[in-house]
């Protein structure tokens, strides 16, 4: 069924909730983690048009929790939000839910929501569980040598380990040896605890499905759960405040519980990834499972799959929806493994990923930077000045891409065909079968696109006086208000004191794109959070619609979007400024994609920067 809401009344619910928190006496108070843990599954529980893909068990769970006391709660919550490893419980400490974690540890052990340590048995965790003087009365009572405990901890562990295969015991295993450094640690180590990793997936699906379309990434899994709790706390102590939009969800992002299975699954192989990218390791290390090597060629496997499955199921969900399927998961995953082939320098294997996810347009975002990247990598790292120009006569093809990233490869293929001999007869300037709207004129200095001519950039000169006693490229800036004094800048800050004294500019912005971007969010403002807009909006935690960089933005918004650039080619700088201002004073401060509230000292400098847009485009 379609539903419709407001974001706000969403949020007046959540205010209400705090009131009433607030109402009740300290020791009754519920830990904000705890309490936007439990409206989180209650939400997605009782009220998201996800629920029929979670299990029934998920739920099971969930209501196994609520039926736990306050403090097993708060316990629960703080373990499952830390990183999945083992833990002493002599070394948990929250005064703040109990001066006692062993009698809430082991009631949580009983009720499965934890493991206890019996279930502890690889030597290697419970070594790096001690603390350094355990370790060496560990090592003395096996009569190992005295050089092993006059090193680091993490250099006694790896001794201890390669101990039992290099010295062979006169009677017994090294199976056996390895069993009573265990048996020996563990006696030492008392209570230790880990979260039960079937319960904690449970909750973990939960909290995917609640972030879906929510404006913060769903990074690292416990990273990406405690950023959802903050952020929570943020919203409703007001320290970050959504625009006002209506909420209208008229499809299920998951068709059955498999679709979700198969989304959960790539989630998790992105996860492996990225922290393989954390620990900056080399595409063949396994130091933690699975080498990138490996994940990369698993989420090629399954980008595979995903698109055969695509091509035999029909209509797939509209275009902006794509994120929220397996096969852009695995797509996005094999893009995380060119980083870090690029990154080692293996760009041989890279350009083969980027050519694998380039090789179907079913769940790709970005085509444009996939194809300059296979282009860059091609020219510039590997030197196959033919192979570049074949992917971008490829790229030129491509549907899917935008104008701007169409002139970036015209002007690469400009620039391999003018330096490479191999390719100078070519045919110049022709984009027949190219590209039906892309011309290049003989001199070079222009491009026409989409019958847009874009001439070069005027380009300023500036002179400055380097500082001779750093390495990095630091200018010196006379003070004139002081005679004598200097102040040492980067190049950006000597640019702008050019600009301010030299020019006598009013406003100096240091912001690349984003005071276009800023702009853009400000005039747009209307149309960005219009109602009327179906599945664009499905969360009251959304900076932006779901559609924001795709076209389907501008073709689902036409008529609102024409009627505004008309209304903005005829209005007078004033009347702009006096728009910016109603938007300003209505929004300031609300999260949208793209709008730098502090970009501005004050709402004047929007005025003098569209002045000066103004003035430059007459």
């Amino acid at each position: 069924d379609n539903v419709v809401t407001s974001s706000q009344a969403i949020k007046r619910k959540a205010d209400s909730d705090i009131q009433t928190d607030e109402k009740a006496s300290v020791g009754e108070r519920e830990a904000y983690y705890s309490a936007n843990f439990k409206e989180i599954l209650r939400t997605v529980l009782y009220g998201s048009p996800e629920k029929h893909v979670l299990s029934d068990q998920a739920a099971k769970t969930a209501n196994r929790f609520f039926e736990l006391s306050e403090p097993h709660q708060q316990l629960y919550v703080r373990l499952f939000l830390r990183k999945r490893q083992w833990l002493r419980v002599s070394n948990i400490s929250y005064p703040e839910i109990n001066p006692s974690m062993d009698l809430l540890a082991r009631v949580l052990v009983e009720q499965g929501f934890l493991e206890g340590e019996s279930l502890l048995d690889d030597p290697a965790e419970v070594l790096a569980l001690l603390q350094v003087k355990e370790l060496k009365a560990l090592c003395k009572s096996l009569n190992l040598p005295a050089s092993v405990t006059g090193t680091q901890k993490a250099a006694m562990i790896s001794c201890v380990l390669r101990h039992q295969a290099t010295h062979r015991p006169l009677f017994g295993s090294s199976a056996s040896f390895l069993a009573t450094v265990s048996k020996k640690g563990k006696a030492m180590l008392g209570r230790c605890v880990r979260v039960a990793e079937g319960l904690a997936d449970h909750f973990s699906r939960i909290m995917l499905l609640f972030s879906l379309s929510n404006s913060w990434v769903f990074e690292e899994e416990q990273h990406g759960c405690q950023q959802i709790i903050y952020r929570m706390l943020q919203v409703k102590i007001g320290q970050v405040v959504y625009p006002e939009y209506d909420i209208s969800v008229t499809r299920s992002l998951f068709a059955s519980s498999q679709d979700f299975e198969r989304f959960y699954a790539a989630t998790k192989l992105e996860q492996m990834v990225l922290l393989a990218a954390e620990r900056g390791a080399s595409p063949d290390d396994v130091t933690s499972g699975l080498s990138v090597k490996e994940l990369s060629e698993i989420a090629r496997s399954e980008l595979d799959d995903e698109v055969t499955k695509a091509a035999q199921d029909g209509p797939l969900l509209p275009r902006f929806l794509l994120p929220f399927t397996a096969g852009y998961v695995n797509a996005h995953t094999l893009g995380l493994c060119v980083d870090h082939f690029e990154k080692s320098g293996r760009y041989q294997e890279a350009c083969s990923l980027l050519k694998h996810i380039l090789s179907q347009d079913v769940f790709t975002s970005h085509r444009g930077k996939l194809w300059e990247r296979l282009a860059l990598n091609l020219d510039q790292h590997l030197d196959r000045k033919e192979e570049c120009l074949d992917a971008v006569t490829k790229a030129l093809q491509d549907p899917h891409l935008r104008p701007h990233t169409r002139l970036t490869l015209l002007q690469r293929r400009q620039r391999v065909t003018r330096m490479a001999a191999v390719v100078g007869k070519r045919k110049r300037g022709s984009t027949t079968g190219v590209c039906p709207y892309e011309a290049e004129e003989e001199g070079g200095n222009t491009l026409v696109i989409s019958e847009m001519p874009l001439h070069n950039a005027p380009e300023v000169f500036i002179q400055g006086k380097l500082c001779s006693s750093s390495s990095a490229a630091l200018f010196v800036v006379s003070n004139q208000a002081m005679s004598g004094s200097h102040t040492i800048t980067r190049v950006e800050g000597y640019a702008s004191h050019h600009y301010a004294t030299q020019d006598g500019w009013p406003c100096i912005v240091h912001g690349e794109g984003s005071v276009f971007t800023t702009l853009f969010g400000l005039l747009m403002w209307d149309i960005i959070f219009a109602p009327g807009i179906d599945d664009v909006f499905r969360s009251p935690f959304q900076g932006a619609p779901l559609d924001l960089f795709t076209s389907e933005f501008s073709m689902r918004r036409k008529e609102l979007i024409e009627a505004r650039l008309d209304w903005m080619r005829g209005a007078k700088v004033e009347e702009l400024q006096s728009e910016v201002e109603r938007i300003w004073n209505a929004h300031c401060g609300k999260a949208c994609v793209g709008v730098n509230w502090e970009l501005f000292a004050t709402q004047d400098d929007t005025k003098v920067c569209l002045s000066v847009q103004s003035a430059h485009t007459n």
